[in-house]
């Protein structure tokens, strides 16, 4: 019978002496970590503390054995005694990431959530061995304890990014490791999938040790207010409070162009009798709904209940069932239109999910241009002129410094700003944003919204979707929720 080590209460787990590490494929080799300490015991539960960009995650996957130090050394201590291998790492803990959740949004694998859960026993992406009746067993006790038994059976690129992240957290949960790493965990999450989590981590703290990083500290169960603060990649001595964020953008300038926002009026998307189907289930059902000039939404509801559809119909990536109309007017591309080169430059859609599909090492100005085309990926080389217009949106959204680095050595802030950059470069008459605070700190979060109700106050009409009350601009004057693919207007 397979069983986790068990819990001696202050004996050493893991050890890190004086290290020191730059990320792979880094021809700078600028150290993202300088000179960690941190003798973490078996039962120390903490909560990491750390801006954007300040090394939380780049430590967390160290200990977990997918990072090699530069300068110094790390040391697991397992059933077998001390290990330096990072294969040790791997064993003895299970993380969960943004990174982890977008490498299966990406590759879009076709398994089921029951065959993600079994990965976890072998800690690969894809399960490539026979499993045995103990192992299904644990995963449908899992599941059941999450009360997630009807994900199992679904095939993962078709569930919400919450049931996704649920799913993670049960695989990670299903090893019951001696260290267990949870990288903004709970982000995604409505309150009901968050609840369901923090039960059940709460069942099972006795017998690992957890170490969770959060931008939203209130969220962090009171078992794990031990905290350690990770900041500009140096780990501060215990105690320390997190120093005030220095700044990592450059002054916006948008004032310039912000216009007063007209009083609602003309129809700019007029949704009637909406049905949509994806890979024949009925996803929404009969929707209704109208955006006029002047209006910004905020779209609520639980994770699944079809919030990204909606807004994918809307940018054009999904189409109405037979029955339904979607009738699209765009100022700035040729009024009312049924082409889908003119949709994709007038209704631009920034999500989690944008971000997680890009894979590819390119600079953050070829990102920007890429939105030219919205596309993913650069199959073309860009004019001056291109380059020129990237440039100037970028500087307007304080990124402009950013230019020639590689996004995959950016921090999650800095690529959210890109993001909208890339968005903006269609000139669009509506941006659509699907949980665009996730993963951002809190001075991050009031920056990224106070762009927003800038780019309203310049015309553009914004539909946004959040789990959280407070991650919304200002300017939002309309509310609606989905529930079971229904959408109600709300007061």
């Amino acid at each position: 019978m397979e069983t986790q080590s068990p819990l001696l209460p202050g004996s050493p787990l893991v050890d890190i002496e004086d290290l020191s590490l730059f990320l792979p494929g880094d021809a700078r080799q600028k150290m993202i970590l300088h000179h960690i300490d941190w003798h973490l015991c078996r039962g120390e539960h903490h909560l990491l503390l750390g801006h954007n960009g300040a090394g939380k995650t780049t430590l967390m996957r160290l200990m977990h054995g997918l990072l090699w130090p530069a300068k110094g050394r790390i040391v697991w201590h397992t059933s077998e005694g001390e290990e330096t291998s990072p294969i040790a790492g791997r064993a003895v803990s299970a993380l969960v990431s943004p990174d982890q959740q977008e490498n299966y949004q990406r590759q879009r694998w076709y398994i089921t959530g029951r065959e993600l859960l079994l990965t976890a026993f072998e800690d690969t992406p894809l399960l490539y061995t026979n499993t045995s009746e103990q192992r299904h067993a644990q995963v449908e006790d899992m599941a059941r304890r999450l009360r997630a038994l009807d994900l199992l059976d679904r095939m993962v690129p078709e569930v919400s990014q919450g049931q996704l992240r649920l799913l993670l957290l049960g695989r990670a949960l299903v090893r019951q490791p001696d260290l267990l790493l949870l990288d903004e965990c709970s982000d995604g999450l409505d309150a009901d999938h968050s609840r369901r989590f923090y039960e059940v981590l709460d069942s099972v703290r006795e017998h690992c040790t957890v170490i969770m990083s959060s931008h939203r500290p209130e969220q962090v169960p009171d078992w794990c207010r031990k905290t350690r603060v990770i900041h500009q990649g140096r780990l501060l001595a215990p105690g320390s409070a997190l120093p005030p964020q220095e700044g990592e953008y450059e002054d916006i300038s948008l004032a310039g162009a912000v216009t007063s926002a007209p009083e609602p009026s003309a129809p700019l998307l007029d949704v009637r009798h909406a049905t949509v189907f994806i890979d024949g289930q009925e996803i929404l059902h009969d929707v209704d709904w109208t955006l006029r000039k002047g209006e910004h939404w905020r779209i609520e509801g639980e994770n699944g209940s079809g919030k990204s559809t909606f807004l994918r119909l809307l940018a054009g990536d999904e189409f109405v069932a037979v029955g339904g109309t979607l009738v699209r007017h765009l100022p700035h591309h040729g009024g009312e239109t049924v082409l889908l080169e003119e949709i994709r430059k007038g209704v631009r859609l920034v999500s989690d999910l944008s971000q997680a599909l890009y894979g590819y090492s390119i600079t953050a100005l070829e990102l920007v241009c890429t939105g030219l085309e919205n596309t993913v990926g650069v199959y073309r080389d860009y004019s001056k002129a291109e380059q020129e217009q990237a440039r100037r949106v970028m500087r307007e959204l304080g990124v402009g410094h950013l230019a020639d680095r590689s996004i995959r050595l950016l921090s999650t802030g800095q690529l959210r700003r890109l993001f909208l950059a890339r968005a903006l470069m269609g000139e669009p008459d509506i941006l659509l944003l699907d949980e665009p605070c996730s993963a951002l700190d809190e001075d991050s979060r009031r920056q990224y919204l106070d762009l927003l109700d800038q780019l309203a106050a310049r015309g553009i009409s914004l539909v946004f979707v959040s789990h959280f009350e407070g991650d919304a601009p200002s300017c939002i004057n309309r509310r609606a929720r989905m529930h079971q693919g229904r959408l109600e207007i709300l007061a």
